[in-house]
């Protein structure tokens, strides 16, 4: 089968790599389409000094079941976690599977690939959403997780920061939510996201390359706004921690690399103002169903979400879209 990989800066290779005959309790499952998350850049921008596979928002087709399998048969549309809980670990048995300790993971497979062997647990079936849409259910179960850390009351002010796929259904889970107003802050060269965050919820839009954040909310919510959720680099964590009012909540998933990842901020300020920040890994892969239910009755709509799809021969295309065009990228998808 035909898979990609990647090598820092932007080197891509399609290599031909076996397929491998499920197990009795696997599925062999025909990828369809993968998207392309902000991850999947980080690694072939700067991180991967080594050919590396990318890819884990993957939704296929079922090929050939191994002889235990019950729950999934061959025809059937699936959409995959690539981190399951294992249930069997303490915290799983104590019923916290958010925190399971034993993760059951795609086992090295690319996702941007033509077949994978997954364990039967890690799949779900789905219907009345085409593949390339259905990808955005590992996303949009990243914003559910991000969104439900922040506990967003209702009749709230909310910022959220950073327009990615991640940062835009957040928007629109937290107006499912009752916030009041919700304020969207990017950069402005992310025109197309932005237009789209708007058409999400987003009340106000705030360009962060062209203003002082801190100084923009304290002019329009001098006592702060009351949750905020971050999606963008770690820095933003910053100006995150001067806005939010007394008592609020900062709830953020993100991950930068080569010295970003390191940020210092005024304990103190956390303290006497009372925050709370939450870190949302999304891993091991909850809420599934609910992002699929989502996404196919369009309350999540994925069509102001997928802006591009290249099939997986231009895969080197993709990501440098995904990556470098600013301006109209929002969900990039190969289709495999």
């Amino acid at each position: 089968m035909k898979a990609v990989f990647v090598k820092t800066p932007f080197q891509v290779e399609i290599r031909d790599v076996p397929v491998r005959d499920p197990a009795p309790n696997e599925a062999l499952v025909r990828i369809r389409a993968c998207g392309i998350c902000g991850t999947d850049v980080h690694i072939a921008r700067k991180c991967a000094g080594d050919w590396s596979t990318i890819g884990h928002e993957i939704a296929g087709e079922v090929e050939q079941v191994g002889a235990h399998v019950c729950r999934v048969k061959p025809g059937d549309k699936v959409m995959i976690e690539n981190c399951t809980f294992c249930g069997v670990c303490t915290n799983c048995k104590n019923g916290r599977v958010e925190k399971c300790s034993s993760w059951l993971t795609l086992d090295d497979q690319p996702g941007a690939a033509e077949y994978i062997t997954i364990r039967e647990q890690s799949l779900h079936v789905f219907d009345g959403l085409p593949f390339e849409h259905a990808v955005l259910t590992e996303p949009l179960g990243v914003a559910l997780d991000v969104t439900e850390l922040a506990e967003i009351p209702l009749n709230s002010t909310v910022c959220v920061m950073g327009p990615g796929p991640i940062g835009l259904m957040a928007v629109r889970i937290a107006k499912l939510k009752g916030a009041k107003k919700i304020i969207l802050v990017g950069n402005s060269h992310s025109v197309r996201r932005l237009e789209v965050g708007r058409e999400l919820g987003a009340d106000e839009v705030v360009h962060a390359d062209r203003c002082d954040v801190v100084e923009w909310f304290r002019t329009h919510f001098p006592q702060g706004v009351d949750r905020i959720i971050v999606t963008s680099p770690p820095k933003t964590l910053l100006d995150a921690v001067k806005i939010v009012n007394f008592g609020g909540i900062i709830s953020y998933i993100g991950i930068d690399f080569g010295g970003e990842e390191l940020v210092t901020f005024d304990v103190n300020e956390v303290h006497f103002k009372r925050l709370q920040i939450r870190a949302s890994h999304a891993v091991p892969n909850l809420m599934f169903p609910i992002a699929l239910d989502l996404l196919r009755d369009r309350i999540v709509d994925p069509a102001k979400l997928v802006s591009h799809i290249f099939p997986l021969e231009s895969a080197a295309q993709a990501l440098l879209c995904a990556g470098e065009d600013k301006a109209n990228a929002v969900k990039v998808v190969l289709s495999c």
